[in-house]
């Protein structure tokens, strides 16, 4: 019986050493991609600001995910008062977009990307 519970005990982490070094090689391979990530802004077809980030594989800092951060301004009241809300876009891996887009009646006051 104790053999048996050895060897079963010795097969598993035999299996997990070898699942392990499969992913201890994949790891370095992932944080060692460096990549230049910008945002672009755009007005849509109905004057909507919007804006879009990318991340190009290069020089840079090693990026899991990024999305883009959009500002706009929108003028509310019968005294035109000017608030700005700050739209985040959903956090994308590196070979993908993100994309936001203001309201209507805004306009666009700054944009850019952030990453993790």
């Amino acid at each position: 019986m104790r053999w048996g519970k050895k060897f079963a005990a010795g097969a598993l982490s035999v299996t997990m050493g070898a699942a392990g070094a499969g992913l201890v090689t994949a790891a370095p391979a992932q944080a060692a991609a460096k990549y230049t990530c910008k945002a672009y802004a755009s007005m849509d077809k109905l004057g909507r600001p919007t804006a879009y980030s990318t991340c190009k594989a290069g020089s840079g800092k090693a990026v899991k995910q990024h999305r883009v951060v959009i500002k706009c301004d929108q003028v509310q009241g019968a005294r035109e008062h000017v608030m700005t809300w700050t739209l985040y876009g959903p956090w994308v891996g590196p070979g993908q977009k993100s994309n936001v887009r203001c309201g209507t009646k805004n306009f666009l006051r700054g944009f850019s990307a952030q990453t993790k």
